[in-house]
């Protein structure tokens, strides 16, 4: 069920150009409640205490489009969806800078738990990159879902914002090994230390 409402999300913005050009906006509303109702039974027993307090912000959120357009019968409604989920994301990235530890570094530990302190600053800067990213992303998907075309908007939303995110995450991978030349038993650890071999012993970098 997990990996399904992935896909559907994932596939969102395509979904949605499909659905607006087959159907009116109240017919994908009825779709989209009964898939949010599934996914509320799906998820009810994981959550408990804060999480449920979590998990209903975006349940929230997405019952207040749904109920909007259906009141509207106005499908542009669900185009500002993307724009909401990187402001999410926005606030929970540019919270971990306020409270620390920041969200990359919280991601790092999960697979590098023995990463030094001297790191710290370095998930700090990316997790700024990540911050500004999603600002632009607000803002194009923003202008999109109100003055251009659903067209564009899908193209954009389920096309370019992914290859955005797929070029930031090789460039970042790339110069992380430019730069700390640390290799850990990742899969491109043997593609990337003939590159940029790791330093001689004592050297250090």
């Amino acid at each position: 069920m997990r990996v399904l409402f992935a896909v559907v999300g994932l596939a969102y913005p395509l979904l949605v150009y499909a659905g607006l050009s087959l159907f009116e906006p109240r017919v994908l509303v009825g779709v989209a409640a009964v898939a949010l109702v599934v996914h509320i039974a799906a998820g009810w027993r994981r959550w408990r205490g804060e999480d449920v307090a979590r998990a209903a912000v975006p349940v929230v959120l997405v019952a207040v489009v749904l109920a909007t357009t259906a009141f509207l019968n106005d499908g542009r409604v669900f185009l500002f969806v993307p724009a909401l989920v990187n402001a999410a994301m926005l606030a929970a990235f540019a919270k971990s800078l306020a409270h620390g530890p920041s969200m990359i570094e919280t991601f790092a530990r999960l697979s590098h738990p023995e990463m030094p302190a001297s790191r710290g600053p370095y998930p700090r800067a990316l997790t700024w990159v990540w911050c500004a990213f999603f600002v632009g992303n607000i803002a194009v998907s923003t202008a999109l879902a109100l003055w251009s075309t659903v067209a564009a908007w899908a193209l954009y939303n389920g096309v370019i914002a992914y290859g955005l995110v797929g070029v930031l995450l090789a460039g970042e991978r790339i110069y992380r090994y430019w730069r700390f030349r640390g290799y850990h038993g990742d899969p491109l650890d043997v593609i990337f230390s003939r590159v940029f071999p790791p330093p001689a012993a004592g050297g250090g970098r």
